[in-house]
This record gives structure tokens, sequence and C-alpha cells, in this order.
């Protein structure tokens, strides 16, 4: 029997990208076997992506200090002359295309839920505090990147001149090894890491997310390839005498080990090497090839590569994931942002520049599965930065970097011709994988009750109470006699309540009515009643409570009296995609020739008398359909909630939800009761205790921001739809 010793041993381990791969493959397949049961390994995720971030920001300082510390003057000079040409040449083109791949994602139909950030203050950009280390703890605690790279460039600067600086670069270096050695230690855990991550994500999100984000996948992709084998080397090829062919021939190799092992760190000694052949086979002298390689390539290491830079398009193609596109001038901040931003780890700039761009925070677990390829993708494109940057510098340096015109005409026609060719590509590929997908007005439309049990209730016609109140009775007492609470609902205002296309009635205050006539031991009965006669209808004793959205009125009522608040809404005006920024705030709405906005006459707005906006026609509508289905022409927008209005573009995705700088209203929204003081105050501590036992926030989520989570129906899984585990009957 043969006996294993530690070398055969060592070849039987998986390597860690096998490791990795598995745990993806098996994320994968947890997450579509358990379903949104997956979401506990979320938490597991967000502890291995904490660890994951925890030395990143520390080693970005030690690691500028120590290499620039580390130069001389003259040293520093020369290499920055030609280095910083270059670098900034690679960088550009890699921005360049940052900003230029998105034009390649298809326009669709991405009408989303409410969002906070629809009614938050932007936060201002302060230059100062983001560029500008005025505190350099403060920034390093508040994890602002940028900041905390210019600090630590200054440094090592200034450390260049002492003669006694190897008293503070030795033990930064030491530091940095310690850094390194936590890293690594933190990178053994990335199988199980990636594997919690993708079975929460696969298990929680929806398939047309899934295929959304295969989008973000194709588009880094193309973009990858091309900048790796055809821009770059376009560039190397154009400004020296080496060939193509000789490039990629003497790369090949190092690229594609860097793809196998995703660790860039461990193929530098390789890279070192193929720049040292290409210097020697274009006639450097092997000493000076050997200095330039070892100085250069090291050198660059640490800085952002274009493997890096390009991950930046995944903040553009997550507000095209929302449905809310970045506009033009966004992009010179996302692109200065962005470059200092990814001096260090993506998993530290992408939540960064998500919050400054106002984006879902959650978006960054879609980045982390999606970074598993992308990551390796990047090392492969990194190799080929490196390369052509340590080429280029050390040709500067020596005196052969000049403009190759007999082929530099031939490699610009190539390079637009395989640009043009990428976006129509992709262009092509995302608008065929997205042609089968639900436009958001069915999902309005599939949205079931909250609470299960809620579609027990009856619809009834819109006709007096069978059972009048007999003398001396109430309202409530009623109630307890017939057993039955009578609610009045207006059928077309979601997401207070409206009829899905199961024909079943459904909204935030249907399951809110359900809940009541619940916890009363009544039934539900609801009856249907247009908008503009809630007021004739109580006259008429159609229903002992109404729903629909109302808001509280500064008014004497005498119809029909208002529960305790239970919500609050945000003014907004609802306009064509076109026109959105002409609501920017007054001084945009001032620059619109005779202004009109209509609104529904149950509004909230009107309600609440604050409909009045200077400048401003109003005028009245029968419901918001009108506009928005094009049958009152003449208007420039609908004045109604951000809350509702996100309703509405999701029906009818060529409209935005805006609201005005000057029009940050909140509305207290109430439940219309019958004029019974025994009904309202019952009513009332109903509407305290939802608000206090988490149930209001609960069909806050589900109604107004979509909270899948929040669901009654869960994400398809084996376990409940083939096995049949936990589906109910």
């Amino acid at each position: 029997m043969t006996e294993e010793t530690p070398q055969t041993k060592e070849k039987k381990r998986l390597t860690m990208g096998t490791r990795i791969m598995i745990g993806v493959l098996a994320g994968l397949a947890t997450g579509l076997f358990l379903g949104t049961w997956a979401a506990p390994f979320q938490v597991i995720g967000d502890i291995y992506l904490g660890l994951l971030q925890m030395t990143v920001l520390p080693y970005i300082v030690v690691s500028l200090i120590s290499k620039i510390g580390s130069f001389t003057y003259e040293h520093a000079k020369e290499v920055g002359r030609h280095g910083l040409k270059i670098q900034t040449l690679l960088w550009a083109v890699s921005l360049g295309f940052v900003v230029i791949l998105p034009l390649s994602l298809p326009a669709w139909e991405a009408g989303t839920f409410f969002s906070a950030s629809l009614v938050e203050e932007p936060e201002k950009f302060d230059f100062l505090d983001l560029y500008i280390p005025v505190n350099p703890f403060a920034s390093l605690a508040n994890n602002i990147v940028p900041a905390a790279v210019v600090f630590s460039i200054l440094i090592g600067i200034a450390l260049i001149p002492l003669a006694n600086k190897d008293h503070v670069l030795k033990p930064f270096n030491v530091i940095g090894d310690a850094l390194g050695n936590i890293a690594n230690a933190v990178i053994r855990l990335t199988p199980y890491g990636t594997f919690a991550l993708t079975a929460g994500a696969m298990g929680t999100s929806a398939p047309g997310e899934l295929i959304r984000l295969g989008g973000y996948l194709g588009t880094y992709t193309l973009g990858i390839i091309l900048l790796a084998l055809v821009l770059f080397p376009a560039l190397l090829c154009s400004l020296t005498p080496i060939r193509y062919w000789k490039l990629l021939g003497r790369c090949r190799g190092t690229l594609f080990t860097a793809f196998a092992t995703g660790k860039m760190f461990a193929v530098l000694p390789m890279i070192i090497a193929d720049v040292r052949a290409l210097l020697v086979a274009n006639g450097t002298e092997e000493e000076r090839a050997e200095e330039a390689a070892n100085v250069l390539v090291p050198l660059a290491y640490p800085f952002p590569n274009a493997g890096k830079v390009l991950a930046i398009v995944f903040i553009p193609f997550a507000a095209w994931f929302i449905g809310q596109p970045l506009k033009l001038e966004d992009y010179p901040l996302l692109v200065s942002v962005g470059l200092l931003s990814f001096f260090g780890s993506p998993v530290v700039a992408i939540p960064f520049l998500l919050g400054m761009f106002r984006l879902p925070a959650d978006l960054v677990a879609l980045f982390i599965v999606a970074g598993l390829w992308g990551a390796r993708l990047g090392d492969f494109l990194g190799v080929m930065h490196l390369t052509v940057f340590s080429v280029l510098t050390s040709a500067g340096q020596d005196g052969w970097l000049r403009l190759q015109k007999s082929r530099a005409l031939g490699w610009v026609v190539a390079s637009v011709v395989a640009v043009c060719a990428t976006l129509w590509l992709n262009y092509t590929t995302i608008s065929w994988s997205l042609a089968g997908q639900p436009p958001p007005a069915d999902r309005v439309a599939s949205m079931h009750a909250f609470f299960k049990d809620s579609a027990l209730s009856k619809t009834e016609p819109a006709e007096t109470n069978p059972s009048p109140l007999q003398p001396g009775e109430t309202n409530m007492d009623r109630i307890r006699r017939t057993g039955i609470l009578r609610v009045g609902f207006p059928p077309e205002t979601p997401p207070f309540s409206y009829v899905n296309k199961d024909g079943t009635v459904v909204g935030l205050e249907i399951d809110l009515a359900y809940r009541l006539a619940d916890e009363l031991g009544v039934e539900l009965h609801l009856i249907p009643y247009e908008p503009g006669t809630v007021e004739k209808a109580f006259a008429n004793d159609y229903f002992d409570l109404a729903v629909g959205g109302h808001a509280s009125v500064i008014r004497d009522a005498t119809a029909y009296e208002e529960s305790a608040p239970y919500l609050e809404l945000n003014a907004a005006v609802v306009v064509p995609d076109h026109r959105a920024h002409l609501f920017a705030n007054a001084d945009a709405v001032n620059t619109i020739e005779n202004p009109r906005i209509g609104y529904v006459e149950e509004g909230v707005l009107v309600q609440t008398g604050r409909h009045e906006v200077t400048g401003l026609e109003i005028v009245p509508l029968a419901s918001a359909e009108d506009y928005l289905e094009g049958r009152v022409s003449d208007l420039d927008g609908l004045l109604t909630t951000a809350e509702t209005g996100a309703i509405y573009t999701m029906m009818h995705p060529g409209f935005s939800v805006v609201v005005p700088k000057e029009l940050r209203i909140r509305v207290p929204i109430i439940l219309a009761v019958a004029s019974d003081d025994d009904l309202r105050r019952t009513v009332d501590r109903f509407v305290q205790i939802k608000r206090a036992d988490g149930t209001v926030e609960s069909l806050y989520g589900h109604w107004i921001l979509g909270d899948d989570s929040s669901a009654s129906s869960e994400r398809w899984s084996v376990l409940k739809d083939v096995l049949g585990w936990g589906k109910s009957d």
C-alpha cells in the first residue's frame, strides 16, 4: 500500500478557486431549494462581509505610505513624470467605459414601489469633507475612502526626504504584513461566506431580478474583454514597436492564471517576468529591464487597476436596475469619487457609492454575488493593466515611447468597430433576456392580501344597510348585534384599496379593515363607492367605516368622523418622464408657461387644503386615470402623494413621481368612521394597538414599499412547490 506524502496530500486538496466555485454552486442550489426560507443565510453573509472589509482601509493607508515613502526624490520625479501620465491615460480609458457601457442598457418598464429616497433631502456634496482630510481620524472612522487616500499619499511624499525614514517604514511594512495575515485568514472563509451570500440572494431575489443581474455580468464581461484584449493592447502597440501577438503570446499564461486563481497578487512575479521579457525583446538591456520591472509592477499594484475601476459601472447599472437611471450630469461626480473610492476594496467602495447616489444599500449583496465572477475578470484585466503601464512607463523613461503612425490609424478604426459591436451585442442580449419579463403593472395587479385570511371578506352592492339602526342603537351596538362590520372602499385607489387581477378586493386598508373585524369577532362586508360620494354614502347608512387613503381635514364633517391617524404620506407630483426635471423645485416650475396641475376630488392634498402652489393652476379631475391615460391632455402633472404616485408609475411606466423641493409636506391618513363616538373610540384604540404591535409597519412594507419578504406569496422553491413543505392549502 502506497503511503500518502505531504506533497500528494497537497495535490489532492482543492484549490481556493475550486472551493469558492463549489460554495457558489451550493449557495445557488440551497437558495433554489429553500426559497425565502434561505433568508437567515444573509446574516451569515453579512458577518463575512464585515470581516472582509475590516482590514481594507488600514491596509490602504499602510501600503500607500510605505510604497511612496520608500522613494528618493530623483526616483519619484522620474517615475512620477511618466508613470502619472500613463496611469492617468489608462484610468481615463477605463472611466470612459464606465460612462459608455450604460448606454447599451435598453429602456424597459422599470417602475418601482415607493422609496424613502424620493422624499429625503439629498445630502449636500461637500468636496472638502470628501477629498480633504481635515480630520484624518474622522475620515478613517467614517470610512471616507477618498480623504484617507489623499492623506496617505501626502504622508508618503513627506517621508521621501527624511534620512531616518526607515525607522517609520519598517514598522509600517510589519503592520502591512500583519494586516495581510488577517486578510488571508478571512479569505479562507470565502467559500463559506460566498455560500451564505449566494444562498440568501438566490432565495430572496425575484427571478426577474436575477435575470437583470445577468445584465450587469454581461455588461461587465464585455467591457473587460474589450479593454484587456483590444483597447489596452491597442495603446501599447500604437505607442511602442511591440506587436499585438507578441504581447498576447507573452501574457497569455499570466492572464489565465490570474483568472483561474482569482488572486492577482499571486501572479505578480509572472507579471514582472512578462514585463522584463517584453522590454528585453524590444532592445532594453537585461539589467535595466530587471530594475524597471521590479520597481514599476509593485509600485502600480496598490493603485486601482482597470479591473477595479470598471466595477464602478455597477452604480449606473444599479440605478437602471431599479428604474432610476443616472443623469448625464451625475457621471462627473461618479467617476471622480469612484476612482478614489476604489483605492480600496470594491466591497467598501460600492456601499459608499450606493449611499452617495441614494440607491438601496441592499443592492450590495447582488454586487457581492456578481463579484464572484467579476473579481476574476477584474484580475484578468488587472494583469493587462499592470503590464501595459509598466512597459509604457519604462519606454517613456528610456526614450522609445512614440506614436507608431503606421499602426495607430488601424488600431483607432479597429477600436471604434470593437466598441460599437460590443455595445450592440450587449443591448441585443439584455433586450432579449428582458423580453419575457412581466411589466411592473402586473406586479401591482398580482398582489394579494398580506393576511392570508383577508380574502374571507364578502363584497356587497352599494346600498343602505339591510339591518337599520334600532331606536337608541349606535353603529357599534348594531355591529355587535348583527356580527357584521360594513366597510366602504373605492375600487381604484391603490395601494389602499383596489381589485387585483383575480377579482379580489385588496390593499393596505382592506387588510387593516379585516384585522379590525377579526379582533371584534365579526364578519367583514365590503361595500364599493365612487370617489367623491363618501359623505353621501355615510348619510345613507351604506357602511360603518370607509377606507381609501383619506387624509385628516380641518373642517366640520357631519356625515362621518375621523379615526386617529395611522400613517403619514408625502406630497408629490406625477409627470411624464421627459418633464420630471421641470418639477425639481419652484424655480423650475416657473419656467413652464401657464402651468396646470390636476388633482382628484378625493385626493389627499385637496382634503388637507394644501394643494395651492404659487404660480400653478389647480384643475379638478374625476380620476387619476383621466390624466394618466391621456383623456385629459392639457395638464402638466398630477398632484398626489409619493406613495400613491409610485404605484401610478408602475401601472403607467411613461411617468415619474417627483417631490418638488418646496412641497415636502407630510399628510396624516385616517379611517373615516360613522358618526358614533363608541365606534370611533374603538377604532382609535385599534389604530393605537396596530401601530404599536408593528402591524401598520408590516402593511406599509408590503403595500407601499413592495417588500416581498412581508408578502404572503413566497418565491418559488423546491421545498415548497415541489415537495409541498410549508405550502398553504
